[in-house]
């Protein structure tokens, strides 16, 4: 598939990994990324919204697909259905640990059933040419902790690598990620591994890689509003000044707006978008409360350009750390965590409850 040597990739995040977001981080170094979690249930139902969320742009030279399913047949349909798309790689999801996705046996919910993680494996590996991933979790709860079975019946199954996210099901983001469990998964291991949870910034990074031995990494909640932590993990600490933030939130909205167009669903991403983007600097407040009463994407392009202008003034020209270096602080800066929880998110789409 042409992927580097211990790469860096972004994750597929509901609601968020749209082709804009996407192109976004691999302008910043992004290895790989992938379309948002895909209902294989919605994909064999032909649903409109589950298809239109797997566009392709024409500058993504490199992109994976992640599903989930209900039972090991479905996911291999579905699987079958996206070996003959533009796709370079094709992950499982068995780890997503959301309410709405799990009470019907998808995601998270796979892992309590090593049987069943060997069979869809296998199943999906049969009906497809592509490199084919699994993503999944340490296990269900602290008395079912299956990431050794999982392991073996993903490798048995086929799986050309695997992606291991060090928490539990039943873990929120408070909970610290097991780098010693991702360890020991490690040294298990006959195909490679990449590490994901708690990748906020370079230290984040070297510590994981230092710790657990990992091939790559995955990188999730921290590329909100900070794409640039892809080159920064890769390079070293980078400063992001206001002319680079005010460029990126600018092609990122030209994007979106091609995309979406100027107002409706696609002004609304936008916002949350900026809202992650604003982090960092002083005096946001004002930006923030402003974006979120706005109606239409040129006038968010307005209210960047007059914030990147008013921080000028103030002489602030480099963004301050985007995370808390706190790691029990962290999360007062992340909205998608609540709105996450609210939203009981986890597949972009309906077809799931079908």
């Amino acid at each position: 598939m042409g992927l580097p040597f211990s790469p860096v990739i972004l994750a597929p995040l509901a609601g968020v990994s749209d082709h804009p977001f996407r192109r976004i981080c691999t302008q910043n170094g992004a290895d790989l990324t992938y379309v948002e979690m895909i209902s294989a249930t919605a994909m064999l139902y032909e649903s409109r919204r589950t298809y239109e969320m797997l566009k392709r742009h024409d500058s993504e030279q490199i992109l994976g697909v992640q599903i989930t399913g209900k039972t090991a047949d479905e996911v291999g349909r579905a699987v079958a259905i996206l070996d003959k798309m533009n796709f370079d790689t094709i992950d499982i999801n068995m780890g997503c640990p959301v309410n709405k996705v799990v009470r019907t046996g998808c995601g998270s919910g796979i892992l309590r059933d090593p049987q069943r993680v060997y069979e869809t494996t296998k199943l999906a590996k049969e009906n497809t040419g592509k490199p084919l991933s699994v993503k999944i979790r340490l296990g269900w709860d602290c008395t079912t902790i299956t990431w050794p079975e999982v392991l073996d019946a993903a490798e048995k199954g086929g799986a050309d690598w695997i992606t291991i996210h060090g928490r539990l099901r039943s873990d929120d983001y408070a909970v610290a990620v097991d780098l010693e469990a991702i360890a020991a998964l490690k040294r298990r291991a006959k195909i490679p591994v990449i590490g994901n949870g708690n990748i906020l910034s370079r230290g984040d990074a070297l510590y994981m890689r230092e710790r657990t031995g990992v091939d790559g990494l995955m990188v999730s909640r921290g590329a909100l509003g900070n794409p640039w932590v892809f080159n920064e993990i890769k390079q070293g600490d980078l400063l992001v000044s206001i002319d680079q933030w005010e460029k990126m939130a600018l092609d990122h909205l030209a994007w979106q707006q091609e995309e979406y167009g100027d107002s409706g669903a696609g002004a609304v991403c936008m916002r949350k978008h900026l809202l992650w983007y604003a982090k960092g600097w002083p005096a946001a407040k004002k930006l923030r409360e402003a974006i979120s009463h706005t109606g239409n994407l040129p006038d968010c392009a307005s209210l960047v350009r007059e914030f990147a202008q008013d921080q000028r003034a103030a002489g602030a020209t480099n963004r301050l750390t985007v995370w808390p270096a706190d790691t029990d602080n962290r999360f007062v800066w992340d909205p998608k965590y609540d709105m996450d929880r609210q939203l009981d998110r986890g597949v972009g789409d309906d077809g799931l409850s079908q």
